[in-house]
Protein backbone atom coordinates (compact mmCIF):
# COMPACT_ATOMS: atom_id res chain seq x y z
CA UNK A 1 0.00 0.00 0.00
CA UNK A 2 1.34 3.39 -0.81
CA UNK A 3 0.74 6.86 0.25
CA UNK A 4 0.90 10.07 -1.27
CA UNK A 5 0.77 13.31 0.23
CA UNK A 6 0.16 16.91 -1.66
CA UNK A 7 1.80 19.45 -0.22
CA UNK A 8 1.18 23.23 -2.01
CA UNK A 9 3.53 25.14 -0.10
CA UNK A 10 0.97 28.63 -1.08
CA UNK A 11 -1.92 27.58 -0.08
CA UNK A 12 -0.71 27.04 3.45
CA UNK A 13 0.51 30.19 3.40
CA UNK A 14 -1.86 32.89 4.29
CA UNK A 15 -1.41 35.76 1.66
CA UNK A 16 -1.36 38.09 3.99
CA UNK A 17 2.13 36.67 5.46
CA UNK A 18 4.32 36.51 2.68
CA UNK A 19 6.22 39.69 3.70
CA UNK A 20 9.73 38.20 2.63
CA UNK A 21 11.96 38.18 5.79
CA UNK A 22 15.63 37.66 4.47
CA UNK A 23 18.71 38.24 6.74
CA UNK A 24 19.29 41.83 6.40
CA UNK A 25 15.67 42.41 7.86
CA UNK A 26 16.47 40.15 10.62
CA UNK A 27 18.85 42.25 11.76
CA UNK A 28 22.06 41.26 9.87
CA UNK A 29 23.74 43.50 7.11
CA UNK A 30 26.78 41.93 5.89
CA UNK A 31 27.71 44.40 3.42
CA UNK A 32 28.16 46.83 6.47
CA UNK A 33 30.55 44.15 7.95
CA UNK A 34 32.38 44.11 4.93
CA UNK A 35 32.48 48.16 4.99
CA UNK A 36 34.03 47.68 8.60
CA UNK A 37 36.84 45.38 7.75
CA UNK A 38 37.74 47.49 4.94
CA UNK A 39 38.31 50.33 7.04
CA UNK A 40 41.22 48.15 8.62
CA UNK A 41 43.40 48.44 5.70
CA UNK A 42 44.35 51.71 5.90
CA UNK A 43 46.90 53.00 8.47
CA UNK A 44 49.61 51.75 9.97
CA UNK A 45 50.81 48.49 9.71
CA UNK A 46 54.18 46.88 10.53
CA UNK A 47 56.24 44.92 7.24
CA UNK A 48 55.59 41.52 8.51
CA UNK A 49 56.94 38.82 5.98
CA UNK A 50 55.80 35.91 7.81
CA UNK A 51 52.70 36.78 7.45
CA UNK A 52 50.98 34.37 4.36
CA UNK A 53 47.18 36.00 4.50
CA UNK A 54 45.40 38.31 3.87
CA UNK A 55 41.91 39.72 6.52
CA UNK A 56 39.63 38.02 4.99
CA UNK A 57 39.71 34.96 4.48
CA UNK A 58 38.64 31.57 6.78
CA UNK A 59 41.73 31.49 8.61
CA UNK A 60 45.09 33.37 9.00
CA UNK A 61 48.33 31.96 8.25
CA UNK A 62 51.67 33.04 10.16
CA UNK A 63 55.65 31.63 9.07
CA UNK A 64 57.40 30.52 12.21
CA UNK A 65 60.83 32.33 12.58
CA UNK A 66 63.25 29.20 11.92
CA UNK A 67 66.08 30.89 13.24
CA UNK A 68 64.74 30.96 16.97
CA UNK A 69 65.99 28.08 18.51
CA UNK A 70 64.01 25.47 20.51
CA UNK A 71 61.03 28.01 19.59
CA UNK A 72 57.88 27.91 22.14
CA UNK A 73 54.32 29.41 21.16
CA UNK A 74 53.12 31.05 23.86
CA UNK A 75 49.02 32.19 23.63
CA UNK A 76 47.26 34.72 26.25
CA UNK A 77 43.19 35.50 25.72
CA UNK A 78 41.48 38.39 27.51
CA UNK A 79 39.03 41.09 27.08
CA UNK A 80 38.02 45.08 28.51
CA UNK A 81 35.05 43.68 30.80
CA UNK A 82 32.83 46.78 32.41
CA UNK A 83 35.12 49.57 31.37
CA UNK A 84 32.86 49.28 28.18
CA UNK A 85 30.05 50.58 29.77
CA UNK A 86 32.19 53.36 30.56
CA UNK A 87 33.27 53.91 27.04
CA UNK A 88 29.18 53.75 25.87
CA UNK A 89 28.36 56.26 28.40
CA UNK A 90 31.33 58.55 27.48
CA UNK A 91 30.92 58.23 23.73
CA UNK A 92 35.01 57.54 23.51
CA UNK A 93 35.75 54.50 21.16
CA UNK A 94 38.87 55.19 20.47
CA UNK A 95 41.28 53.78 23.23
CA UNK A 96 39.23 51.21 23.85
CA UNK A 97 41.23 48.72 21.39
CA UNK A 98 44.22 49.48 22.94
CA UNK A 99 42.90 48.23 26.37
CA UNK A 100 41.86 44.93 24.28
CA UNK A 101 45.33 44.32 23.19
CA UNK A 102 47.07 45.22 26.45
CA UNK A 103 45.52 42.92 28.63
CA UNK A 104 46.77 40.25 26.32
CA UNK A 105 50.23 41.17 24.98
CA UNK A 106 51.05 42.66 28.48
CA UNK A 107 50.08 38.46 29.72
CA UNK A 108 51.66 36.72 26.85
CA UNK A 109 55.10 39.32 27.53
CA UNK A 110 55.43 37.90 31.23
CA UNK A 111 56.99 34.66 29.87
CA UNK A 112 59.31 36.55 27.88
CA UNK A 113 57.56 35.85 24.62
CA UNK A 114 57.68 38.57 21.70
CA UNK A 115 54.30 39.13 20.63
CA UNK A 116 53.82 37.70 16.73
CA UNK A 117 50.17 38.35 15.94
CA UNK A 118 46.68 39.36 17.50
CA UNK A 119 43.36 38.21 16.30
CA UNK A 120 39.69 39.94 18.09
CA UNK A 121 36.02 39.23 18.23
CA UNK A 122 33.42 42.14 18.39
CA UNK A 123 30.27 41.31 19.08
CA UNK A 124 26.97 43.93 18.82
CA UNK A 125 23.52 43.53 18.06
CA UNK A 126 24.08 46.35 14.38
CA UNK A 127 27.52 47.53 13.51
CA UNK A 128 27.42 51.55 14.08
CA UNK A 129 30.42 52.27 11.56
CA UNK A 130 31.63 55.56 13.50
CA UNK A 131 31.69 53.87 16.89
CA UNK A 132 33.12 50.10 15.80
CA UNK A 133 35.64 51.39 13.00
CA UNK A 134 37.22 53.51 16.38
CA UNK A 135 37.27 50.38 18.10
CA UNK A 136 39.33 48.54 15.36
CA UNK A 137 42.15 51.28 14.29
CA UNK A 138 42.72 51.54 17.97
CA UNK A 139 43.06 47.63 17.77
CA UNK A 140 45.25 48.04 14.57
CA UNK A 141 47.30 50.86 15.83
CA UNK A 142 48.39 49.25 19.49
CA UNK A 143 49.28 46.03 17.34
CA UNK A 144 51.59 48.52 15.91
CA UNK A 145 52.97 49.36 18.70
CA UNK A 146 53.92 46.17 19.92
CA UNK A 147 55.66 45.55 16.54
CA UNK A 148 52.76 42.55 15.97
CA UNK A 149 50.84 42.16 13.47
CA UNK A 150 46.45 42.06 13.37
CA UNK A 151 46.23 39.20 11.47
CA UNK A 152 42.98 38.21 11.50
CA UNK A 153 38.87 38.59 13.49
CA UNK A 154 35.44 38.79 13.80
CA UNK A 155 33.14 40.92 13.76
CA UNK A 156 29.24 39.47 14.46
CA UNK A 157 26.08 41.46 14.27
CA UNK A 158 23.66 39.41 16.88
CA UNK A 159 19.90 41.70 17.03
CA UNK A 160 18.76 40.45 20.19
CA UNK A 161 21.51 39.55 21.92
CA UNK A 162 22.66 43.16 22.22
CA UNK A 163 20.91 46.59 23.48
CA UNK A 164 21.38 49.45 20.92
CA UNK A 165 25.22 50.28 20.67
CA UNK A 166 26.62 47.69 23.28
CA UNK A 167 28.91 45.57 22.39
CA UNK A 168 31.70 43.15 23.65
CA UNK A 169 35.46 42.82 22.43
CA UNK A 170 37.55 39.87 23.03
CA UNK A 171 41.52 39.38 21.80
CA UNK A 172 43.96 36.64 21.34
CA UNK A 173 47.38 37.40 21.64
CA UNK A 174 50.07 34.34 19.98
CA UNK A 175 53.86 34.97 20.66
CA UNK A 176 57.25 33.39 20.62
CA UNK A 177 60.26 32.31 22.65
CA UNK A 178 63.20 30.51 23.00
CA UNK A 179 62.50 27.57 25.46
CA UNK A 180 66.00 28.89 27.37
CA UNK A 181 64.59 32.41 27.26
CA UNK A 182 61.40 31.41 29.11
CA UNK A 183 60.71 33.58 32.28
CA UNK A 184 59.68 31.79 35.21
CA UNK A 185 58.64 31.46 39.04
CA UNK A 186 61.70 28.77 39.20
CA UNK A 187 63.81 31.92 38.15
CA UNK A 188 62.89 34.18 41.29
CA UNK A 189 64.95 33.65 44.43
CA UNK A 190 65.66 34.63 47.63
CA UNK A 191 66.58 38.55 48.13
CA UNK A 192 65.77 39.19 44.65
CA UNK A 193 64.10 43.23 44.34
CA UNK A 194 60.39 43.86 43.25
CA UNK A 195 60.57 46.56 40.72
CA UNK A 196 57.36 48.31 39.71
CA UNK A 197 56.49 50.22 36.49
CA UNK A 198 53.79 53.20 36.33
CA UNK A 199 50.18 52.00 35.01
CA UNK A 200 48.19 54.99 33.43
CA UNK A 201 45.46 54.48 35.37
CA UNK A 202 42.98 52.06 36.31
CA UNK A 203 43.27 49.92 33.29
CA UNK A 204 40.74 47.66 32.11
CA UNK A 205 40.36 46.16 35.62
CA UNK A 206 37.61 46.92 38.71
CA UNK A 207 34.71 48.46 36.81
CA UNK A 208 32.54 46.67 37.64
CA UNK A 209 32.76 48.58 41.19
CA UNK A 210 33.66 52.11 39.54
CA UNK A 211 29.98 51.12 37.67
CA UNK A 212 28.35 50.59 40.70
CA UNK A 213 30.04 53.36 42.11
CA UNK A 214 27.90 55.35 39.04
CA UNK A 215 24.97 53.37 39.19
CA UNK A 216 24.48 54.71 43.06
CA UNK A 217 25.23 58.36 42.28
CA UNK A 218 28.07 58.10 44.64
CA UNK A 219 30.60 58.86 41.18
CA UNK A 220 30.03 60.94 38.27
CA UNK A 221 32.19 60.87 34.91
CA UNK A 222 31.41 64.77 34.42
CA UNK A 223 33.24 65.60 37.92
CA UNK A 224 36.54 67.74 37.67
CA UNK A 225 39.44 65.80 40.03
CA UNK A 226 42.59 67.56 40.32
CA UNK A 227 41.89 69.78 36.94
CA UNK A 228 41.09 66.39 35.38
CA UNK A 229 37.31 65.27 34.33
CA UNK A 230 36.80 61.67 36.08
CA UNK A 231 35.62 60.19 32.73
CA UNK A 232 38.81 61.43 30.98
CA UNK A 233 40.82 59.88 33.84
CA UNK A 234 38.88 56.40 33.68
CA UNK A 235 38.80 55.93 29.73
CA UNK A 236 42.30 56.18 29.90
CA UNK A 237 43.85 52.95 28.12
CA UNK A 238 45.62 49.91 29.74
CA UNK A 239 49.55 50.91 29.17
CA UNK A 240 51.57 48.86 26.63
CA UNK A 241 54.53 47.56 28.19
CA UNK A 242 55.95 45.46 25.43
CA UNK A 243 59.17 48.02 24.05
CA UNK A 244 60.56 48.48 27.56
CA UNK A 245 60.33 45.05 28.60
CA UNK A 246 61.59 44.20 24.82
CA UNK A 247 64.68 46.65 25.89
CA UNK A 248 65.40 45.93 29.32
CA UNK A 249 65.59 42.02 29.06
CA UNK A 250 68.14 42.60 26.17
CA UNK A 251 70.61 43.61 28.79
CA UNK A 252 69.21 42.66 31.95
CA UNK A 253 68.37 38.96 33.02
CA UNK A 254 64.86 39.23 34.32
CA UNK A 255 63.52 36.60 36.65
CA UNK A 256 60.26 37.47 36.85
CA UNK A 257 57.41 39.29 35.68
CA UNK A 258 53.55 40.05 36.61
CA UNK A 259 50.98 41.72 35.00
CA UNK A 260 48.82 43.62 37.54
CA UNK A 261 45.46 43.11 36.65
CA UNK A 262 42.38 41.89 38.51
CA UNK A 263 43.21 40.80 41.82
CA UNK A 264 45.77 43.72 41.92
CA UNK A 265 49.42 43.47 43.44
CA UNK A 266 47.73 41.02 46.40
CA UNK A 267 47.05 38.11 43.32
CA UNK A 268 49.07 38.50 40.92
CA UNK A 269 52.57 38.72 42.04
CA UNK A 270 52.50 35.10 43.80
CA UNK A 271 51.87 33.92 40.98
CA UNK A 272 55.61 34.37 39.43
CA UNK A 273 57.32 33.30 42.51
CA UNK A 274 57.83 30.14 43.85
CA UNK A 275 55.68 28.19 46.72
CA UNK A 276 58.67 28.67 49.36
CA UNK A 277 58.85 32.46 48.65
CA UNK A 278 56.85 34.93 49.59
CA UNK A 279 56.59 38.82 48.66
CA UNK A 280 57.64 41.36 50.91
CA UNK A 281 55.77 44.97 49.78
CA UNK A 282 56.78 48.40 51.32
CA UNK A 283 53.93 50.32 50.92
CA UNK A 284 55.65 53.55 51.40
CA UNK A 285 57.22 53.45 48.45
CA UNK A 286 53.95 52.36 46.03
CA UNK A 287 52.73 55.99 46.97
CA UNK A 288 49.43 55.23 45.75
CA UNK A 289 47.44 57.76 43.02
CA UNK A 290 45.30 59.67 44.47
CA UNK A 291 42.71 59.15 41.67
CA UNK A 292 43.04 55.82 43.32
CA UNK A 293 42.51 57.28 47.12
CA UNK A 294 39.51 59.16 45.81
CA UNK A 295 37.67 56.15 44.48
CA UNK A 296 38.90 54.47 48.03
CA UNK A 297 37.09 56.73 49.77
CA UNK A 298 33.71 56.67 47.50
CA UNK A 299 33.72 53.33 48.28
CA UNK A 300 34.86 52.96 51.48
CA UNK A 301 37.54 49.77 50.78
CA UNK A 302 40.26 50.12 53.20
CA UNK A 303 44.11 49.95 51.83
CA UNK A 304 44.37 45.88 51.48
CA UNK A 305 40.72 46.08 50.08
CA UNK A 306 42.14 48.37 47.10
CA UNK A 307 45.35 46.15 46.54
CA UNK A 308 42.96 43.16 45.56
CA UNK A 309 41.07 45.19 43.45
CA UNK A 310 42.85 48.02 41.26
CA UNK A 311 46.69 47.90 40.11
CA UNK A 312 47.06 51.07 42.78
CA UNK A 313 49.56 52.76 40.57
CA UNK A 314 51.80 50.06 39.60
CA UNK A 315 50.57 48.00 35.95
CA UNK A 316 53.82 45.84 36.29
CA UNK A 317 55.80 44.32 38.63
CA UNK A 318 59.34 43.47 37.63
CA UNK A 319 61.81 40.87 39.70
CA UNK A 320 65.53 41.23 39.23
CA UNK A 321 68.91 39.72 41.02
CA UNK A 322 70.23 42.80 43.38
CA UNK A 323 73.13 42.92 41.08
CA UNK A 324 71.25 43.66 37.76
CA UNK A 325 69.82 46.83 39.21
CA UNK A 326 72.76 48.59 38.05
CA UNK A 327 72.07 47.79 34.24
CA UNK A 328 68.72 47.95 34.73
CA UNK A 329 68.37 51.85 36.02
CA UNK A 330 71.01 52.68 32.95
CA UNK A 331 67.44 51.22 30.65
CA UNK A 332 65.35 52.93 32.47
CA UNK A 333 66.88 56.42 32.38
CA UNK A 334 68.00 55.91 28.72
CA UNK A 335 64.24 55.46 27.95
CA UNK A 336 62.85 58.14 29.93
CA UNK A 337 60.91 55.61 31.87
CA UNK A 338 60.04 55.44 35.87
CA UNK A 339 60.00 52.95 38.21
CA UNK A 340 59.97 52.08 41.63
CA UNK A 341 61.82 49.50 43.69
CA UNK A 342 58.89 48.50 46.06
CA UNK A 343 60.18 45.36 47.55
CA UNK A 344 61.80 42.45 47.58
CA UNK A 345 61.59 38.41 47.95
CA UNK A 346 61.81 36.69 51.21
CA UNK A 347 61.49 33.34 52.55
CA UNK A 348 57.84 32.58 52.90
CA UNK A 349 56.81 33.44 56.67
CA UNK A 350 53.69 30.24 57.51
CA UNK A 351 51.34 30.95 54.57
CA UNK A 352 51.40 34.48 53.89
CA UNK A 353 52.29 34.59 50.03
CA UNK A 354 52.68 38.38 50.52
CA UNK A 355 53.48 40.42 52.93
CA UNK A 356 52.66 44.69 52.81
CA UNK A 357 54.73 46.24 55.45
CA UNK A 358 54.85 49.93 56.35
Amino acid sequence: MSLRYNYNLSSVMNNKQKTKINYQKSGVNIARADKLVSSLKSGKSINDKSVLSDIGGFSSLYKINSKIKDPVIVSGTDGVGTKLKIANKLKIHKYIGQDLVAMCVNDVITSGAKPLFFLDYLATSKINQSIHSDVLKSIKNACYKCDMSLIGGETAEMPGMYHKDDYDLAGFCVGIVSQKKIISPRNVKNGNIILGLPSSGFHSNGFSLINKLIDTKRLKLNKVFQKKNIGSVLIKPTKLYYKILDALKKEVRINGLAHITGGGITDNVPRVIPKNLSASIDLSSLKIPNIFRYIQDLSRMNDLEMLHTFNCGIGMIVIIDQKELTKADTIFKKNKYPYKIIGQIINRPKKEKIIYVN
